[in-house]
């Protein structure tokens, strides 16, 4: 694995949560590289996580800083670098 970009970890989704919910959520903040809704195999809904990638790590930072704790619908995301 060659570490290029940083991964973020965002818990405390909806079950309906798309992926492009999390590119609009995270694109302000700088280049994102990848996003993956971790989804029920058998209902295809998200099972409350997901993962973002993006491509500079001090942007990564600052959308940490401003997404953790971020409502989104009725759920208080938690937002934090997955190692």
């Amino acid at each position: 694995m060659t570490g290029s970009g940083w991964c973020i970890f965002v818990y405390n989704l909806a079950p309906e949560t798309e992926e492009n919910v999390l590119w609009q959520l995270f694109g302000p903040f700088g280049a994102v590289q990848s996003v993956k809704v971790i989804r029920d195999l058998q209902t295809n809904k998200c099972k409350g996580f997901g993962f973002v990638t993006m491509t500079n790590y001090d942007e990564a930072v600052v959308a940490i800083q401003s997404l953790n704790g971020y409502t989104l619908g009725n759920r208080v995301l938690q937002v934090s670098s997955f190692s």
